[in-house]
């Protein structure tokens, strides 16, 4: 079988030899990847496609190709997953909910659920008594008329949702929305206000807070990095100013890997300058006007390793050790899940 979105060449497999091997456990949990069947997305039309560069590299990965995927950009890995599918309004949301739920019965992976803020309470609980959903995971894509992030957390994530989650201790992954991230006194207030009211809660913030900048991550983890149940996923960060950040505010038993495919198949670098922060890729997605000439383009290894190997050096250059990578890459999320999965019995 064939992956649609990855083609592995040469180059990547030397930076996978060279400077990811010899870093990584055994084992990986991935605690942040979409999933979707073809039938589970509506077409996206051409004024969506332009609007975000990700619906041009592809939201849609069945189940059969995720497992393609990680056997050829983790060689010799075992792989397991936490896995949502694409949050977008053209997603048929229950549809998507049970193509995961019914796929991943016996395996060791799990799922969220994705949810409309206009759900009762109680159709969020019956989710989360499906097979292999531990939790949920909010976007403000699905916030009926919303035309961009600029919404409150709890516009994207009611709190009768979160008392729902509350009750039973499930997990909530969330993309923090607004222009500033998690430099935002507004979203750091509402963290702060989640973590207080609904302590149960496995809190885990995606992508490092969206702290692809450094300003932010300066900002933001200082602010909460006292809030010890508030977990980071690692998922589409590059910039390793915010790795160090992260490791020294948060530390390595904090912070979950997650790879954000399969976005993260795209081929290319990131450049940063202040709080901008650059795609720079092979394709000619909408808005990459910035290009690497020729001979730097066929270099481009895919973002993952890019983003993997960014996190690797820089805890090697603080003096972290394996241990502390193997926390990152599989101990931390797998304790999580493992334990919640078992707990689910109950729900």
């Amino acid at each position: 079988m064939t992956h649609p979105y990855l083609e592995l060449r040469d180059v990547d497999r030397k930076f996978w030899a060279e400077r990811i091997n010899p870093s990584l456990p055994p084992a990986i949990f991935d605690a942040h990847r979409h999933i979707a069947a073809p039938e589970d997305l509506e077409p996206f039309t051409l004024e969506r496609r332009k609007s975000n560069w990700d619906f041009e590299v592809g939201v849609q990965e069945s189940l059969e190709e995720v497992q393609v995927g990680y056997s050829q950009v983790f060689p010799g890995r075992s792989v397991s997953f936490l896995a949502f599918g694409p949050p977008f309004r053209e997603c048929h949301l229950e549809q998507n909910n049970a193509y995961r739920s019914n796929g991943l019965r016996g395996t060791d992976s799990a799922a969220l659920a994705l949810t409309s803020p206009e759900w009762s309470a109680e159709k969020v609980a019956e989710w989360l008594r499906q097979p292999r959903i531990i939790g949920i995971k909010p976007y403000y894509d699905l916030v009926p008329g919303c035309k961009g992030d600029d919404v409150s957390i709890f516009d994207l994530c009611p709190h009768e949702h979160l008392e729902a989650l509350d009750e039973v201790g499930g997990w909530l992954t969330l993309h923090l929305p607004r222009k500033e991230r998690l430099a935002d006194p507004d979203n750091l207030a509402e963290i702060r206000e989640i973590r207080q009211r609904y302590s149960r809660i496995v809190f885990v913030i995606a992508h490092l807070g969206r702290c692809y900048s450094g300003r932010y991550a300066r900002v933001g983890l200082p602010a909460i990095c006292s809030e010890e149940g508030i977990l980071f996923d690692t998922s589409a960060v590059f910039n390793p100013a915010v790795f160090a950040v992260a490791l020294d505010r948060v530390g390595p038993e904090r912070l979950l890997f997650g790879s954000d495919f399969p976005i993260f198949y795209v081929r290319g670098r990131q450049k940063w300058d202040g709080d901008i922060y650059t795609n720079l890729t092979e394709r000619d997605y909408g808005g990459n006007v910035d290009r690497d000439p020729p001979e730097v383009v066929a270099n481009y290894t895919l973002f993952i390793y890019e983003a993997i190997a960014a996190c690797i050096d820089m805890c090697r250059g603080l003096g972290f050790d394996q241990k502390a990578l193997s926390a990152i890459f599989h101990d931390n999320a797998r304790r999580l899940v493992d334990r919640l999965l078992i707990e689910k019995e109950n729900w």
